[in-house]
Order: C-alpha cells, then sequence, then structure tokens
C-alpha cells in the first residue's frame, strides 16, 4: 500500500543527498533522480520523493509487510537529522 509523507528541507540538501547517495548503493539500492526529485529501490522497498521549497514529499510504494508506515517515516527523519 502506498502512502506519502513530507519532512523538513534540510539546510545542507547537497551534502543530505550526496550522503543517501553514496549509502543507498553501499546497501545495493537503485538510485536514479537528483537533488529535485527521483527513485529508490531494493531490499523490498520502493519510493520516490519530490523536493520543493516547502521540504521534500516522499512517497513509499512497497515496503515489507513486517516494516511499519510510522517507523519507516521515523527512521527517513533520523537519517535527515543526522546526515
Amino acid at each position: 500500500m502506498e502512502f506519502t509523507f513530507k519532512v523538513d528541507r534540510p539546510e545542507n540538501l547537497e551534502t543530505v543527498f550526496s550522503k543517501a547517495k553514496s549509502d543507498a548503493e553501499k546497501h545495493n539500492i537503485s538510485w536514479s533522480g537528483d537533488i529535485q526529485r527521483g527513485k529508490a529501490e531494493g531490499s523490498g522497498f520502493e519510493g520516490s520523493y519530490v523536493v520543493d521549497s516547502d521540504g521534500i514529499t516522499i512517497c513509499i510504494i512497497k515496503k515489507p509487510a513486517f516494516v511499519s508506515k510510522a517507523k519507516i517515516e521515523k527512521e527517513v527523519r533520523r537519517y535527515l537529522m543526522q546526515a
């Protein structure tokens, strides 16, 4: 089941996306796109993102059944804060 959430746009957006793309490659997750929009897929997950002046809209298209929506959103927010 698809779901969407929005996160604040980090001040260091270019650094965050560079790190995220590198981390994705380390975990065999395919990543296509750029700093404005893109997709990622792997390890049972598929999602997309769009960046605008208000933040980042993340759409999770596919996820493992045992991983809750809340857990995904929590981990994405945590990752963006640490990057």
